[in-house]
């Protein structure tokens, strides 16, 4: 008998890890495309962070899965921040700094449930850094405009609206560097008002935080 109920439970064992290993492996989606829509913090280095305040941040992507929720991808994302006027003693004068950019983009996609995963990706690509503002309309007709490389590493919670949905929500969190540095030429002026040299130093970054959506695309 006790022989019997040994052999019962190990045979309950099994189905139970069979039962678990195959929810684990129910959704395995072959592609999706996904936008993401944040606000961005304070940024960094420190004249930005004093002269600039974020609005937008947010992409567009398609990404394909290549091996068990490894996925690379390529999209396109804009970010938008606005000069903070008291910070340069009330000037009269307005701008922002637009920020376009192309990317590629890796990361890995993990169901935890039939209805949450959990995301960790890293976009890579060039972005044009572009200076909109009074002064610089001014001084040289134009935005002050430069090229550069950025990265932005980003966490994302997903669930999806239904059982094995090919819709779902996230939050997304993401942190970005762009090898530049903010200094007074984004504004056309020789320097920032109550700002030193070394305000200038360190290139631009800051912290994302916002919602996406996501459309899957077949099964693996």
């Amino acid at each position: 008998m006790a022989k019997y109920i040994k052999h019962t439970w190990l045979l309950v064992f099994l189905f139970a890890f069979n039962q678990l290993n195959a929810q684990t492996k129910v959704f395995e989606p072959k592609g999706s495309l996904s936008i993401d829509v944040g606000i961005p913090a304070q940024g960094k280095n420190e004249s930005f962070g004093r002269v600039m305040n974020g609005l937008f941040n947010g992409g567009i992507n398609y990404q394909y899965n290549v091996y068990k929720g490894l996925t690379i991808g390529l999209g396109a994302k804009y970010s938008y921040f606005i000069v903070n006027s008291f910070a340069l003693n009330n000037v009269n004068w307005r701008g922002g700094l637009h920020m376009p950019a192309l990317y590629g983009k890796i990361g890995y996609e993990k169901f935890i449930s039939e209805r949450f995963s959990v995301n960790a990706s890293t976009r890579l690509g060039y972005a044009m850094m572009i200076s909109a503002n009074d002064s610089c309309q001014k001084i040289m007709g134009k935005p002050h405009t430069e090229g550069t490389f950025f990265i932005e590493p980003q966490v994302e919670l997903l669930f999806t609206t239904d059982k094995n949905s090919a819709s779902g929500f996230s939050l997304v969190l993401g942190y970005n560097f762009y090898m530049a540095e903010f200094g007074p030429e984004y504004l056309c002026m020789d320097e920032i008002p109550n700002l030193f040299e070394e305000d200038y130093v360190g290139i631009t970054r800051f912290l994302s935080i916002g919602f996406g959506y996501r459309h899957y695309m077949g099964r693996k």
